[in-house]
């Protein structure tokens, strides 16, 4: 039926309203879409002397080495460290590893048999080392066979804008592998 005091049917109105129920949809998922962002990396932490041994791993002085000149950074971030076991000695195991650091900055967050995952927030500076940890592990008779265990570190800072792409060895570029030799 024709409405003739406005010159409007209920026909007209319908479609009107079908065609801005889109128009506000867009609208109202733009504003969040322009509020995600990516995070920037920073680089990779550069560990200066990866020290893989047969009953502890200790990671000292990571720090970030590719920053200069673009990016002088010092933030506050959440990192990661992951430690695994390609389980090539099942008598070997990291289930039963404890850490220490300065001010107890790492904890464990999981373990089992063949991986230590690591939590900490700490403020990373650029060119400045982290604050390292050790961890000590299976205190038993066997030891990691050679090249068994890899050590990663990454993170992404508490506001979300930067993040650490991962843990390289100063010593050849590659990831953290150890041990390379065993304890004399």
């Amino acid at each position: 039926m024709t409405d003739l005091k406005s010159g409007l049917s209920r026909r007209t109105v319908i479609k009107g309203a079908a065609w801005s129920v889109p128009v506000i949809a867009v609208a109202a998922a733009s504003p969040m879409a322009a509020a995600s962002t990516t995070p920037n990396s920073v680089g990779s932490l550069v560990e200066s002397s990866p020290n893989v041994k047969d009953t502890v791993l200790s990671a000292s002085s990571s720090r970030v080495e590719s920053c200069f000149p673009a990016n002088n950074f010092s933030a506050p971030f959440n990192l990661i460290a992951t430690i695994t076991y390609d389980n090539s000695d099942p008598a070997f195991s990291l289930a039963g590893s404890t850490v220490t650091s300065a001010g107890g900055v790492w904890t464990v967050a999981s373990r089992s048999a063949t991986s230590v995952t690591l939590t900490a927030t700490q403020t990373v500076t650029c060119y400045v080392g982290i604050t390292g940890f050790e961890l000590a592990y299976n205190a038993g008779s066997a030891v990691p066979p050679l090249n068994s265990l890899t050590l990663n570190i990454s993170g992404v800072s508490t506001d979300g804008t930067l993040k650490i792409d991962g843990l390289v060895s100063a010593l050849d570029g590659g990831p953290v592998v150890g041990p390379k030799v065993h304890d004399a």
